[in-house]
């Protein structure tokens, strides 16, 4: 009998114990779990695709604390979604004509929500911004330093603007340059003066002038990852030659990377840094214009991932000599006016839309 009552007793114990444990103290109050309030923090986005500096996202973060926090946290970049080029047709579309002080458009970018070209060789040394609507002149800025002696492309990073002195139809240019200001000015200035990266190319050795008969022109540069990459316009062989050059101000040679036959005499380049893809416009000796993408390169090696021209629906024809992406998968070209033996173009702005030929 006195073994039966310890066993009892000893399995009995555990769940008094328990049952003490579970019940409150009188008087007290059950224990609350005190959750964090959030605040909403503003962060920068990368500035990519034309977007303002100034602008802000807002983003939900557990704060430590009760009280509203305010800070500014560092912005990071999008991931980065390599889409897969695919059978489809792209379509383009007449936006306007561009009117007549701005009929040799030469170079396309959107910044800031603010469109800006310029004229070719022996224009102004000036940025113009176009009205989306109508393609009016909205305001003008002139470079203080410059001058235009071929000026074919610009393009844009986070802090500047690079506008490319880079026309080279004989061949004998010994005094290539890139103009460098600050991206801010565009915002606020009427006029500005320039930094200026004067170049060479690494594998040019010939400068005796060939008017179109040699492979040293260039018509086309882009800005990634803090270096500025010129494709050459092959008057010879149709192909074009990618460098690597400097963002720094001095004297630097632009670094050649790769070749590639693009079939054709490029013009203008863009590239959308959230999708890695960078777009190439060329025309033939008959003025037939086309667009190349180039998407899941390596590094900075435009020419080792995917590329296509795009399928369009229509036939394009004229001098488009400038791009610039809108959104992803969409573009404007302007094209110069022009007219020798059976041509003729007026200055204009296309619209390009190519989703329908990528996931």
């Amino acid at each position: 009998m006195k073994n039966k009552i310890n066993l009892l007793l000893t399995l009995s114990l555990p769940l008094f114990i328990l049952n003490c444990s579970t019940k409150p103290v009188a008087g007290s109050t059950p224990t609350q779990v005190q959750v964090p309030p959030t605040t909403t923090v503003q962060q920068a986005p990368r500035p990519s695709l034309g977007r303002p500096i100034s602008e802000t996202i807002s983003t939900t973060l557990p704060s430590p604390r009760s009280e509203t926090l305010q800070q500014s946290i560092p912005s990071t970049p999008a991931p980065i979604v390599r889409p897969t080029p695919k059978y489809g047709q792209s379509h383009f579309s007449k936006r306007f004509k561009l009117p007549n002080s701005i009929k040799e458009t030469s170079g396309l970018i959107k910044l800031d929500n603010r469109l800006w070209t310029f004229n070719d060789s022996g224009g102004k040394a000036a940025l113009y911004q176009i009205n989306e609507r109508n393609g009016d002149i909205v305001k003008s800025i002139s470079i203080q330093n410059a001058k235009n002696k071929d000026w074919e492309d610009i393009a844009y990073d986070d802090n500047y603007v690079y506008i490319a002195d880079v026309g080279n139809n004989k061949g004998n240019r010994k005094d290539l340059k890139i103009y460098k200001i600050p991206r801010a000015a565009l915002r606020t200035e009427k006029s500005v003066k320039a930094e200026v990266i004067n170049f060479n190319y690494s594998d040019q050795k010939n400068f005796t002038s060939r008017p179109q008969k040699h492979n040293y022109d260039c018509e086309a540069i882009t800005v990634n990852n803090g270096k500025i990459y010129l494709f050459s316009k092959n008057w010879q062989d149709n192909k074009t030659r990618l460098y690597e050059l400097s963002t720094q101000v001095g004297k630097h040679t632009a670094k050649h990377i790769s070749t590639f036959n693009i079939q054709g005499m490029v013009t203008a380049a863009s590239i959308n840094k959230e999708l890695d893809i960078l777009l190439l416009t060329t025309y033939s000796s008959l003025l037939n214009v086309n667009v190349w993408a180039f998407s899941n390169y390596r590094a900075n090696d435009f020419f080792s991932g995917n590329r296509k021209r795009l399928n369009f629906k229509n036939a394009l024809q004229g001098q488009v000599e400038g791009i610039t992406f809108i959104d992803n998968y969409k573009a404007y070209m302007s094209s110069e006016a022009f007219s020798k033996y059976i041509f003729s173009f007026d200055p204009t702005l296309y619209e390009l839309d190519f989703s329908g030929e990528f996931e």
